[in-house]
């Protein structure tokens, strides 16, 4: 191999290991990530008979129904009290995934799984604090799952924006996903809309946080 041979050889590993060395993160968050959550399937959680749940709650003049940006219609009985202003429904699809919406008055804000509280900030644009919130499942003897990272973060969040909310088991094949529905006025009260369901992966997500919160808010959840 001649000296302009060489020169070519080693320009050429030069350029290829700066082009890998600059997309390193977007590569590396596209096979820890994206792959990952693209393995997840929704499906029925609450129910076996969502075909006929759907179609009862549709034909309930009391039910509200919306249609997200996916074009996916969705159903809801008329909400019940849960505790001193807290109200819970029942979401359920035409592709019949379902899952528990709850109601919650926007001057107590929104707190459960890891949303730590949630503000309005104009229009049904609203900013939630994202935090471990100290999260485990099980009891004095035994830990099922638990988050051990201490993280906080914020993120704004617009109507029919979803994300993963927690890993349910340390594998990640198991992960539950809260989609924002906006603001509704009940009796003269506005209540912030969130409604959480159940999602599977044979391959299993990345279950480090705040990292996968994040990255699932980008996510298109194609069935919601």
């Amino acid at each position: 191999m001649n000296d302009s041979n060489k020169l070519f050889v080693i320009s050429s590993a030069i350029v290829l290991i700066l082009l890998i060395s600059i997309n390193y993160n977007s590569i590396h968050d596209y096979y820890v990530y994206s792959v990952p959550l693209n393995s997840l399937v929704l499906g029925p959680n609450f129910s076996t008979d969502n075909v006929e749940q759907f179609q009862k709650i549709y034909n309930d003049e009391n039910s509200e129904c919306f249609t997200t940006l996916n074009e996916n219609l969705f159903c809801y009985p008329k909400p019940r009290m849960h505790g001193e202003s807290m109200m819970v429904s029942y979401v359920v699809g035409t592709n019949e995934i379902d899952g528990e919406l709850h109601f919650d008055p926007i001057n107590k804000g929104v707190s459960y799984f890891t949303m730590k509280n949630m503000t309005l900030v104009k229009g049904d644009t609203v900013l939630i604090t994202f935090a471990d919130n100290d999260y485990r499942v099980g009891n004095a003897t035994f830990t099922k799952y638990e988050i051990t990272e201490d993280f906080e973060f914020t993120a704004i969040i617009e109507k029919f924006d979803s994300f993963i909310a927690k890993c349910n088991n340390y594998e990640g094949t198991a992960v539950t996903i809260v989609q924002y529905l906006g603001i509704d006025t009940i009796d003269e009260v506005d209540y912030f809309l969130t409604w959480h369901m159940l999602a599977d992966s044979e391959k299993g997500v990345t279950c480090d946080y705040p990292q996968i919160i994040k990255h699932s808010l980008d996510h298109d959840f194609r069935e919601l």
